[in-house]
Formats: C-alpha cells, sequence, structure tokens
C-alpha cells in the first residue's frame, strides 16, 4: 500500500476529497460535477499514524484513468463529512491508472529534472553543473519565500529535555525555517510564541541562575538552539515542532528534487531565469522570472487558502 493520500492535523477525524483536471468530484465510482446533496460520497476515509498526527490513505484503486489528481484533506467537526469541514492540507497525485508514478517527495530524480529543463528550450548541454548550481539556487530561494506542502514536515522531540533547570532544544538537522511550535501536554495543546533573542533576555534574565519554573509560553532560536521559557517545571512535555527542510545541493543522483510533483513548472521557470541571468541574458532572464513571478502569486494563493487564511472558493483556487 503506497498510502499516496497524507495530511497533518491535531488528533481528530480527517478524510480527502479527490478532484480530477477537469474538477471534478470522485464519489466512489465516478467522477461529478460538485453537488452539494452528494457531499457525503465524496469522502475518503484517511487514518492516523498511531498518535503522531499525521494521516494516510491510499489512492483509489477505482480510479483507473492516469491524470495528475488533486486531493484536499479535511478536518470532520461533526459527526459525518460535511460542507464547511476545514481544509487542513491538499496534494497532487500523478497516477497511472493502477498506480502513483512517484511515491518520493519529488517526482523526478536529478537527472530527469535536468533533461525537462532541456526540453523547456535550455539546449546548452554542456552546462551540466550550472543547470544543477541553478536547481539548487532556486530551491532554496522558493524555500525563503514561503513553506509548500512538500517542504513541510512534523518533527516531535521528547527527549530533549529530559532534566528539571534545563530549557534548550536542539534544533533538527535539517531545519530551514521553523514556522511554529506547539506545546503538547496529556490531551491538550498549546502554540508557543516566537519571541527574539533580546526580547527572551528581558523576560526571562535569570534563567540561567534562577531555579523558578513555570509553564512554557515563548521560544526564541539562538546558536543551533530553540529556547523555552520560562524554564519548564516538567519534563513531560512534548514540544511538536513545524519546519522547512533546508535545501540540500541538487545533483544528478538526486532521488526526489523538492517541488517537481506538484510545483514543477514553478521550479523549471525560476531555475531557467537563473540559467540565462548567469549567460547575461538579461531579457530572457527577466521574462522567465516575471512567469516564476506569476505562477508563485497563484500558489501564495493557494497556501494562504490552505492555511485559513483566507476564504475557501474554487476560483481561488483554479484561477
Amino acid at each position: 500500500m503506497a498510502r499516496e493520500l497524507r495530511g497533518v492535523s491535531t488528533t481528530g477525524t480527517l478524510y480527502a476529497r479527490i478532484m480530477n483536471s477537469t474538477g471534478y468530484w470522485w464519489n466512489g465510482s465516478t467522477f461529478e460535477a460538485y453537488s452539494a446533496a452528494n457531499y457525503s460520497t465524496y469522502d475518503v476515509a484517511m487514518t492516523e499514524q498511531g498518535n503522531s498526527g499525521v494521516y494516510v490513505a491510499d489512492f483509489p484503486a477505482a480510479i483507473q484513468t492516469g491524470g495528475t489528481y488533486e486531493y484536499f484533506v479535511h478536518k470532520q467537526l461533526g459527526g459525518s463529512p460535511a460542507e464547511g469541514d476545514p481544509v487542513v492540507s491538499t496534494g497532487k497525485v500523478d497516477w497511472s491508472g493502477s498506480a502513483s508514478i512517484s511515491a518520493a517527495t519529488g517526482s523526478m530524480s536529478g537527472s530527469e529534472f535536468r533533461d525537462y529543463i532541456l526540453r523547456r528550450g535550455f539546449k546548452r548541454t554542456d552546462k551540466d553543473t550550472e543547470i544543477y548550481e541553478a536547481i539548487t539556487d532556486a530551491i532554496q530561494i522558493l524555500r525563503r519565500r514561503f513553506s509548500f506542502d512538500e517542504a513541510e514536515t512534523e518533527a516531535t522531540s521528547t527527549d530533549t529535555i529530559g532534566a528539571l533547570g534545563d530549557f534548550k532544544i536542539s534544533q533538527e538537522s535539517d531545519l530551514g525555517l521553523l514556522t511554529g511550535i506547539v506545546l503538547e501536554d496529556g490531551d491538550s495543546a498549546e502554540p508557543l510564541n516566537r519571541i527574539t533573542k533580546d526580547e527572551f533576555d528581558r523576560r526571562y534574565p535569570s534563567i540561567n541562575v534562577d531555579t523558578d519554573r513555570g509553564y512554557p509560553k515563548d521560544f526564541c532560536l539562538f546558536a543551533g538552539q530553540i529556547y523555552i521559557g520560562p524554564c519548564p517545571d516538567s519534563v513531560s512535555y512534548v514540544y511538536r515542532m513545524s519546519y522547512s527542510k533546508r535545501a540540500g545541493a541538487v545533483t544528478s543522483s538526486t532521488t526526489g528534487v523538492p517541488f517537481t510533483s506538484a510545483y514543477r513548472d514553478l521550479l523549471a521557470d525560476l531555475t531557467m531565469s537563473l540559467l540565462y541571468e548567469g549567460l547575461d541574458e538579461e531579457d530572457r532572464s527577466e521574462r522567465y522570472r516575471q512567469r516564476a513571478e506569476a505562477e508563485l502569486e497563484h500558489v501564495l494563493r493557494r497556501e494562504r487558502i490552505n492555511k485559513g487564511e483566507t476564504s475557501f472558493t474554487m476560483d481561488a483556487v483554479d484561477c
């Protein structure tokens, strides 16, 4: 089982809905135009992996037409799936008609994406080093701009604060952008407030010498560690960190180039812009950069919808 459908949320009931390239919804036996009356037939049940907050489901084997399908993961609020259940994540599946074309995070290897760049019009087969460097730089640029679904991960640190009086957690080795920390305490969970190191020092000036402890409220990043304030009064707290991964160098042997599953065109256009910039072809570089920026705006709009920062409409997603 490939578990192609995936979502992340606090413990609850999650389900997915699948949409094809024409905007029709899978109802368990076929694709149909959206109907509020048939909403209950659109759900694909998802299963939580332990108590991890990660939910998975298999892509329906009954879908036997190959293509790229979008899926929307909802958190169920009531006793059954219903309109109004919030979208907590989305994704895409490249489907052959019987299996996922790629189970990896990125659907193209380094060498495959290099060939894709050449097919899109960059004919310089003598520039492989520059191509892989441009791909790497483009990924780093995108990850600085915002967090994509496949750049995000969920990590739970359960043993980094093992003694009373300690208030530091080592950063994850692949941490690129820390988007937030949630403190889990039994059946409750609270987000910690991000502050600067200067603010941390002002709020907790005696944290290194004082025995006073309390319920954690704040965190900051400093010198490769995460500082928790006030000094935790318990070693049983779980700190769940959401972050985007740091991009590594892309080579021909890279097994899954980030973003090539869901955002292949965006990554390719930004890569092409960097390549032509390096060749001092400013007009062509600017043309590809403008295309990348237009695609980026679309994806940012989509991400804001996914994060609940604006209302969900199909026009906003598909424009």
